[in-house]
């Protein structure tokens, strides 16, 4: 009798968890949770947190700007001419993504 006691609990809760109603995981992908599983681990998230430990200074933005735009032909010309135009006004603009990057140091 315990048994078959034992059996029936197992078979209600098979059918408990796998029946729609149950709490989605935390790790199951299906779209509607999870909108970030990878832990922190995304190529932008990475390049984000990088960027912040970048000093604010012209030089900086410049260089970050040739190394990270690596597949460019006409890195060098443009990164140049934004570092220029940053040492003149203190305002970086990223010449691929063209963001404003305010009170920089013109170093």
């Amino acid at each position: 009798m315990k048994i078959a006691a034992v059996i029936l609990s197992l078979a209600a809760s098979g059918l408990v968890l796998s029946s729609p109603l149950a709490p989605a995981s935390a790790s199951k992908m299906n779209g509607k949770c999870c909108q970030s599983s990878d832990g922190g681990r995304a190529a932008a998230y990475v390049r984000q947190m990088n960027r912040r430990a970048i000093p604010h200074t012209c030089s900086a933005y410049a260089a970050s700007c040739i190394r990270d735009s690596a597949d460019r032909s006409d890195r060098v010309q443009m990164c140049t001419a934004a570092k220029t135009e940053c040492m003149k006004t203190g305002v970086h603009i990223g010449p691929y993504s063209g963001r404003h990057y305010d009170g920089m140091a013109r170093i």
